[in-house]
């Protein structure tokens, strides 16, 4: 594989503890403009910051300066890395604080559930992207701290899926959406279509991680999330259909119809988290 060569190569960085393949590709969603996603879990009292930077320099096609992004530059919650082209390949970096991941995965297990803004993430960062990244990442080397391993061992302590964690995102995210579409539905029909269609978008999020949910799936984030939901057992019917439909309909200042739809959405997703 190109990335052995990746792998091989940031493992000798100090501090750095594991590496693993995340994004499309370990998740079996990848086509031909993927690029690939590797997570670099380390220690943060100690790791070489510049042996890393110099690391990602040799390996990137153009050798360019500064492709490293510090933990911090990108905000608390992407923790920084690099965009680097190696043999042509587009390859994206992330890093990885091991302290954060333990403590956030415990949260999460535990059904503490928190929502940060973060650029990139248009509905923001949710603290279950971790435990998605945990779920999900394929090991390609460990330290002997073997803490991959370790990670996922605790994100499934309480079962393949935590139930305390499927009840609160649950139960937060259908608040969400209720509040959402009570917000825009004031604005759409006073012509703010702009703030409309963002609440609209904000309860469309908020359904799906309360989908994702429900039938025990783990949630990377909002991209590409919603056409995966027409293949869930527990969900409304033609979803995805309905919700281009729903932005269609705000274009052409037809808000009432628009608001039809999502009401009726919205209670088929109550009706599913009834036992909830």
């Amino acid at each position: 594989m190109q990335i052995d060569k990746i792998v091989k190569s940031i493992s000798t960085v100090r501090g750095v503890m594991a590496i693993a393949l995340g994004g499309s590709q370990s998740r079996g969603e990848a086509d031909k403009q993927s690029d690939y996603d590797i997570g670099v879990y380390y220690d943060a009292d100690i790791l070489d910051i510049t042996a890393l930077a110099e690391c990602l320099k040799e390996l990137d096609d153009g050798h360019k300066d500064d492709l490293l992004n510090a933990p911090g530059q990108w905000g608390p919650w992407i923790n920084g890395g690099a965009w680097i082209t190696f043999n042509g390949m587009p390859v994206d970096i992330l890093l990885r604080d091991i302290k954060r991941v333990e403590e956030v995965l415990q949260d999460c297990i535990e059904g503490k559930i928190t929502v940060d803004y973060q650029s990139g993430h248009p509905f923001g960062f949710i603290n279950t992207i971790y435990a998605a990244e945990t779920h999900y990442c394929k090991p390609l080397w460990q330290d002997e701290s073997a803490l991959l391993s370790r990670l996922k061992a605790l994100l499934y302590s309480k079962g393949e899926y935590s139930p305390l964690m499927r009840e609160a995102v649950v139960r937060k995210f259908l608040w969400e959406a209720w509040f959402s579409l009570a917000c825009g539905r004031k604005a759409a029909f006073k012509g703010d279509i702009n703030y409309a269609i963002g609440s609209v978008f904000r309860a469309v999020c908020s359904w799906v991680e309360v989908l994702y949910a429900l039938n025990n799936r783990y949630l990377m984030n909002e991209k590409g999330a919603l056409k995966w939901v027409d293949g869930f057992k527990m969900k409304p019917i033609g979803m995805e259909v309905k919700v281009m439909n729903l932005y269609k309909l705000f274009v052409a200042e037809e808000a009432e119809k628009a608001y039809q739809i999502l009401d009726e959405l919205h209670s088929e997703i109550e009706t599913l988290s009834s036992g909830i």
